[in-house]
């Protein structure tokens, strides 16, 4: 009876929200996007055109058909999440197609270019029509959402046509509690399963109304080691042996550089660090205005991309993209940007390779600093594994602690990354849900 009840509550809770949906919050959506394509806002101009038909066919009927793809959906950037499941089930299911839907133009490029991905084109408008169309000319095995991006037509599709679908890496920091919550519910419902990083997010998904939830960890984890196993060429500039701790900021902008500069230019001139200013965008402005920084402290910089060999009491900046995590690895303390403007970039990378991180006071958007700045150090037992700072003041004293703590660089370093390491396996677990599909 209870098993009847819960059938019959679903089926009228779809057809409720799935037809506000349609007739009021979708057309409502697309008038917004027309009107800001008129208003000439360039991103929303490209992504209509990038789903334009030609000849008369949308750019997702010029795919193969019917293939039964694995469909993995990201909006954009959250393609680096599903960076390592395409390349787990090409090693291991490499018959299996991959078909992967985006919603912004802005990693179309990317995806379309990473080994692994069979298929690729814009998520259709979340529409009846077209997306009916599109699940049926692909006829999907499973649909993977890569973190956030939920589109309620897209699952509602989905489950009326019993094909298996998840959302995974996702989080939540705390529950849905405001009027909206039966929408969420309803919609957590649309998915077969949940896979969630946390015990916290599984306990905040719960009660908002989700149904199955599993904890399996974060996928990123497993693309920043994979990364890190492939690592781009750097130029042999960075000696082994250094007397000095070698200090990089990576992803900066201009609020984060005055800060850095004024902290660390007396270790600098005092012989104890060498440093490494890797800007988030080493634009012609952008590095003109960071020299002039580095010239009024009286202090040497050179450039990267024109370094034959570095002079230790230089600050080298780097002016290429690319290139962060392999510096990473040969720095031995890191300062992630952003965290004196905005919010901060992502600190994993500089974790994976046991650097010591500092973060500024715009850092409660990365989960990953909100976690380790509460995990004191073994082998130097007075720093964190990230360290806030709020001023200039402070992240010297805090740089002057790391320096004079006299634990061994490299067993601090082991230590981050032994920890980091374990944090490890997301990938292994989706891929073994999809292969129970598949048996």
């Amino acid at each position: 009876m209870k098993q009847w009840h819960d059938t019959y509550s679903s089926f009228w809770l779809d057809l409720i929200f799935i037809t506000f949906y349609r007739i009021f919050v979708m057309p409502l959506a697309l008038l917004i996007i027309l009107i800001l394509a008129l208003l000439g806002h360039k991103k929303v101009r490209q992504g209509i055109m990038m789903r334009w038909p030609k000849n008369n066919f949308h750019p997702w009927f010029d795919l193969p058909k019917r293939k039964k793809p694995i469909w993995i959906h990201c909006s954009s950037g959250e393609f680096e999440y599903a960076k390592p499941l395409i390349s787990k089930i090409k090693k291991q299911q490499p018959d299996w197609k991959i078909l992967v839907t985006y919603f912004s133009p802005t990693y179309k490029k990317n995806i379309e270019n990473f080994p692994g991905v069979d298929l690729s084109c814009p998520l259709p408008w979340d529409l009846p029509g077209a997306m009916s169309s599109f699940i049926k000319h692909h006829n999907p095995k499973a649909v993977l959402v890569a973190r956030t991006d939920l589109w309620p037509e897209m699952l509602y599709q989905c489950k009326i046509r019993n094909i298996p679908s998840t959302i995974f890496s996702m989080t939540l920091s705390q529950p849905k509690k405001s009027i909206f919550k039966l929408y969420w519910h309803w919609l957590y419902h649309q998915f077969s399963l949940i896979f969630c990083v946390s015990q916290d997010d599984k306990n905040n998904l719960l009660d908002s109304g989700a149904g199955l939830v599993q904890v399996i960890g974060d996928t990123r984890y497993d693309q920043v080691f994979a990364r890190l196993e492939n690592p781009k060429p750097l130029k042999n500039l960075f000696g082994l042996h250094s007397s000095r701790i070698c200090f990089i900021a990576g992803s900066t902008w201009s609020e984060d550089e005055k800060v850095i500069l004024n902290s660390c230019h007396n270790f600098i001139n005092n012989g104890k660090m060498k440093l490494i200013i890797a800007p988030h965008e080493p634009t012609e402005s952008h590095l003109t205005d960071l020299t002039n920084q580095i010239k009024k402290l009286g202090l040497n910089y050179q450039f990267y991309s024109e370094s034959s060999s570095w002079h230790e009491e230089n600050v080298l900046i780097i002016d290429k993209v690319g290139i962060l995590a392999e510096l990473y690895k040969v720095s031995d303390m890191a300062f992630i940007g952003g965290s004196f403007k905005k919010s901060v970039h992502s600190v994993m990378e500089a974790l994976a390779t046991g650097c010591i991180v500092f973060v500024g006071p715009f850092h409660s958007n990365n989960r990953e600093a909100l976690e380790f700045k509460n995990i004191t150090l073994e082998t130097a037992s007075q720093l964190n594994i990230v360290n806030t700072v709020s001023d200039q003041e402070e992240f010297s004293r805090k740089i002057h602690k790391a320096i004079e703590s006299g634990a061994n660089a490299n067993d601090i370093k082991l230590e981050i990354n032994s920890l980091i390491k374990n944090k490890m396996g997301a990938t292994e677990k989706l891929l073994t849900w999809l292969e129970s599909i598949e048996n």
